[in-house]
């Protein structure tokens, strides 16, 4: 079991959209609005290592989504 912090930079119109789609996904586990640097972070967990670069792949298409940046648990 892999966990990981996906911070997100969002169009501002979007933050809340992009949770309730984040809140779809099976390997988020939670997730919330932020002010600072990101606008949004999504708790995730994978199975595997290999499962990282396709889960972030997918946040990052999500309409709205400006960029992201990963945290992987060691």
């Amino acid at each position: 079991m892999v966990q990981l912090l996906i911070l997100i930079n969002a169009e501002k119109v979007s933050v809340f959209d992009i949770i309730k789609k984040l809140g779809k996904m099976p390997q988020v586990l939670s997730t919330f609005p932020t002010f600072g640097r990101f606008d949004a972070v999504a708790f995730c967990s994978v199975e595997e290592r290999e499962e990282v670069g396709a889960l972030v792949k997918s946040i990052a298409s999500l309409e709205g989504v400006v960029k992201t940046e990963t945290l992987v648990e060691l």
